[in-house]
């Protein structure tokens, strides 16, 4: 049975209070930037996991496209001093490899689409800046780990998880690996609420039970 819908949520990462990460996450220091552009529609959505990387690190912001009367301003990307680059699974990208890093030293601004895949077509073509940026798109990697969502295509995974690997190539494993235990707890505890896992099946067990 799912726990009472009545619980309040954290605003940070919507999960309910009594079982929310935030307090037990301490933000990494990062060479690298991550923007995420995020659909409006999927900024209301409870199970979205690109939220959580302002919780997880520093050099880290959400933006949001798409809603009334907030344009999205990108303009500030325009910055010499960095590589900017949109994670995007185009094929006729480069991979995100050591060759990638090694063609330019600069810190790397990475910007992030975050919708479902209709969502981030869209908005990869109809804003302009978006649609101009460098592409640049992860090499093969495991299967996701998103339990809370399906997608038909076993090559596609999560927001969260597509940063943590992006990152594991330009911070290395620590960081990658400090963002898919995050990205675990996160899943684990939603479906603990939802009653559909037991609590020994949750990493580090759940905090409050009491609600």
């Amino acid at each position: 049975m799912s726990r009472e819908r009545h619980v309040p949520r954290c605003p940070r990462c919507a999960l309910h209070v009594p079982i929310c990460l935030c307090d037990s996450l301490t933000p990494m220091a990062t060479r690298s930037r991550v923007l995420v552009v995020m659909h409006f529609k999927e900024a209301v959505k409870q199970s979205n996991s690109g939220r959580l990387i302002t919780v997880a690190l520093q050099q880290a912001e959400i933006r949001e496209r798409g809603a009334l009367n907030q344009p999205l301003d990108l303009s500030d990307l325009a910055d010499p001093s960095r590589r900017v680059a949109l994670l995007y699974p185009d094929p006729e990208a480069p991979a995100l490899d050591a060759a990638w890093c090694a063609a330019d030293p600069r810190p790397v601004t990475l910007v992030v689409p975050d919708g479902n895949w209709r969502q981030t077509v869209k908005m990869c073509k109809r804003d302009a800046v978006l649609r101009d940026l460098p592409r640049v798109r992860l090499g093969p990697g495991a299967p996701s780990q998103y339990r809370l969502r399906s997608h038909p295509d076993p090559d596609r995974v999560s927001t969260l998880e597509a940063i943590a690997r992006a990152l594991g190539v330009l911070e290395g494993p620590a960081v990658q690996a400090s963002l898919e235990d995050t990205f675990r707890r996160f899943v684990e505890r939603t479906l603990w609420s939802r009653g559909t896992l037991p609590e020994d099946a949750v990493t580090g067990g759940i905090p409050r039970k009491d609600w």
